[in-house]
Formats: C-alpha cells, structure tokens, sequence
C-alpha cells in the first residue's frame, strides 16, 4: 500500500446546551463573535508548522471560528460573521490516526464550549435559514475584493453549508499522477456524494429532495482542488482549473475534496475516506472530468441512489476502490467501505435516516457517539 497522508477539516453549527433555548441551533446572526473568540482563543495547535495561517490571524491552530470576514471601505478588517466552528488536523500517516485526532480536538472544542452553555451541531446546510444575507452590504471595496478572488465565489453561500473537506496526498506521486486522480474524483464526485447526503430540509421544512447543499453547491464551489509549489504553479496554472497554490511547500501534491455533505457518523467518515483513496488507485475507472457536471449533481441531490445512473456510478466507483485497495493490500479499508455498500444496497443515504428521526441536525460531535479515541 503506497504512503497516504490524511488532514481532515470539519465544520459544526453551534447549539445551545442551556437555559430556554436548549437543544436549538445558534442562529449565525446571534453569535457572540468577540465572546466566543475569547473563549476559543487559548487553543492546540497554535504554531504548527503543518498547517497555514490566515492572514488575519483567525485561522491558527487545530479549532477557530469559520465565517465572513468584512472590511470597511478602506479595506480594513472591520468585523466578522461567523457561522460555526471549524476543526483541521494536521496532516497524519493514514485515516485512522487521522480521524483520532480529529475526535481528540473535538473532545477538547466541545469541552471549551460548553463552559459557555454551547454545543457542536452537525448538518450539511443549515436547516432553518434560506439565506445569508450580508448585514450591511457588501461596500465597493469589498465588491472589488470579491471579484477578483475565485475564492470568494459562492461566500454566500458558503456561509449556510457545513461539510468535511478531506485531504489526501501521496507523498510518492508526481503532479502527472496527483492531477490525474483529481480529474478521476471531480468526475465521479456526483456519483459518490449520496453516501454523506445531510441536508433534506429547507427553512425548517423537508426539502423536496436529499441535498440542498449539493443541489445550491454544484455550480459555485469547487469539488476537488490540487495544490502545487508556487514555482510550479506558476508554470502549470493554465493547465487546469483544478490546480492551486500551495500557501506551504509541504503542501504540494495536496489533493482537497471538498464535494461531501456533513458526516453525521466517524464510521460513515471512515469509509469516505477510504473510497477517496481507492478510487485514486484504480487503474479501471476512465472518467475523468475538470468542470461540474451541474444536471448530474442535481439529479443526485433531488434522487440520490434511486437515480439508476448514479447508482450504477456510484457502484462501479465503490467496487474499483474496493479492488484497488485490496490489490494494494489494505484489508482494513476495504473492510471499512461496508458502510457504503450497505447504503448504496438500501438506496438510501444519511439525510433519509435524519428526516425519518424527525430531527433537523444531529446534536453533538462525533466523539459523542465512541469511546475515547487516542490522543492526537
């Protein structure tokens, strides 16, 4: 089994844990931001050369505030909306060390939170609100700011979806091979993303399908990323829309997908995971694409695996990553994909389990449901 390095970063809404609004989600507009930053700001992490920092200072460490960064019309940061908590790990030799480090932090964030009557929340679109809405508007400098970053493109909505982006890099492969497995995944991320479906509802009330998130994401966020060196990024920009620049050297090769719903579930985690590694590895999987496919994710997210097209996708993906990583010996993950095989036999997905439970998210973090993971 070649080497494959895993960071995971997860977003969680915010609920109160206390007093009348007990068990309600935190609405992003009713955010203590100043409170809540005090609260968090003694955090693990600060200073890890793994992993980049903002520029203004909020993204440090293993836990921050995720959300809107505004700035005045002279272009000084003036205030910031924020719409949950964000968990990165740093980069770890596999998914398991991976996924227990994750566990640990969030043992640690949930803890922090709860001295303030405040709990983790996990959903992949926010269940009550339509709409972000920027209070105030959007001035001319921030307008300016926006257009000229891509990564800016779709903040709006940005700010009500909530999902893990998984990074995955193999230390041995070169940019051929790094952008090839990332043309793979964008083409058969559409197939796969039903396996995290979690987000059915719509300003409180069932969605008329399985993905919000998916079926409003599709077309103004990216699915899949590649990071490469500066240098090379350079030379190589023009060569995909896929490709990024690495913020650190250790970065290059780095390859981010960013297409699933939220994972209400370490073990539904787990095997995602290792479905984006397999389907790296396999040799028989011939779509590759660079752009979304908006019809196929639309039809997934309103359908899921009652669409016979992606079902049967999403069943070749699966059993190529099966075989792949069997060839490549790792038992333990092809164990681990059952969980998918199990959704995918059922048609079903994670959103139809949450809308029969009655419940719009799903209270409380991952570790809430294991027992105490090792320490990162």
């Amino acid at each position: 089994m070649p080497a494959v390095h895993y960071g995971i970063e997860f977003e969680y809404l915010l609920a109160d844990t206390r007093g009348p609004q007990a068990g309600r989600l935190r609405d992003i507009h009713a955010l203590d931001v100043p409170r809540l930053a005090d609260l968090l700001a003694d955090r693990p992490g600060l200073g890890d050369p793994a992993l980049a920092e903002g520029d203004l200072g909020i993204r440090r460490g293993y836990w921050y505030l995720e959300g809107d960064e505004r700035f005045d019309p002279d272009g000084r940061f003036c205030g910031f909306v924020a719409k949950g908590v964000e968990i990165r790990t740093p980069p770890r030799p596999g998914v398991a060390a991976a996924i227990d480090c994750l566990l640990d932090i969030e043992r640690q964030l949930a803890a922090r939170l709860g001295r303030d009557g405040l709990g983790l929340a996990i959903a992949g679109f926010d269940p009550l609100r339509t709409q972000y809405g920027y209070t105030p508007p959007l001035n001319a400098f921030e307008q300016r700011l926006r257009a000229g970053d891509r990564e800016y493109q779709g903040m709006e909505l940005s700010m009500l979806t909530y999902g893990p982006d998984l990074n995955l890099s193999l230390p041995d492969w070169n940019t051929k091979r790094n952008l090839d497995a990332a043309r793979k995944l964008n083409h058969y991320a559409p197939y796969i993303v039903p396996f995290s479906f979690s987000s059915p509802y719509c300003a409180g009330r069932p969605w008329h399908g399985w993905s919000r998130r998916t079926w409003l994401r599709c077309d103004q966020r990216p699915a899949v990323k590649l990071f490469l060196g500066l240098e090379e990024y350079a030379e190589q920009a023009g060569r995909s829309p896929l490709l990024r620049p690495a913020r650190l050297a250790r970065e290059a090769g780095r390859i981010e997908f960013k297409a699933f719903d939220a994972m209400p579930s370490v073990e539904l985690l787990a095997a995602c995971c290792h479905l984006l590694t397999g389907i790296c590895l396999a040799n028989n999987l011939r779509g590759r694409s660079e752009t979304p496919d908006v019809a196929l994710y639309r039809r997934a997210a309103l359908h899921a695996f009652d669409d016979a097209e992606i079902r049967n996708g999403a069943r070749a993906a699966l059993y190529a990553a099966a075989e792949a990583l069997d060839r490549a010996g790792n038992s333990a993950a092809v164990e681990g994909l059952a969980p998918l095989a199990r959704l995918l036999s059922s048609r079903s997905t994670p959103a139809h389990a949450l809308r029969a439970s009655g419940r719009l998210f799903h209270a409380g973090g991952l570790a809430d449901r294991l027992p105490q993971a090792a320490a990162c």
